[in-house]
């Protein structure tokens, strides 16, 4: 249950940033050279890759958590 909700998010993420995307590129960058246009393309897609790479972390770190609850420091 948790693996779809996770997907699901993650799906409901990507589709989001692909339409702001695209009404950014459509309406408010008309007049913006191309470089520009693939440089904000990038670093959207960058910035969302590393919030996704941080939630798959911090779910592993917490899955490894779960295991140690019975051993004392």
């Amino acid at each position: 249950m948790r693996k779809l909700g996770a997907l699901l998010l993650i799906g409901g993420i990507a589709v989001a940033t692909v339409y702001l995307l695209y009404w950014f590129f459509s309406a408010v960058a008309e007049d913006m050279p191309v470089a520009l246009k693939v440089a904000v393309a990038l670093a959207a897609t960058g910035l969302l890759l590393l919030i996704l790479s941080i939630i798959r972390e911090r779910l592993k770190a917490s899955k490894e958590e779960e295991g140690l609850k019975g051993v004392e420091r």
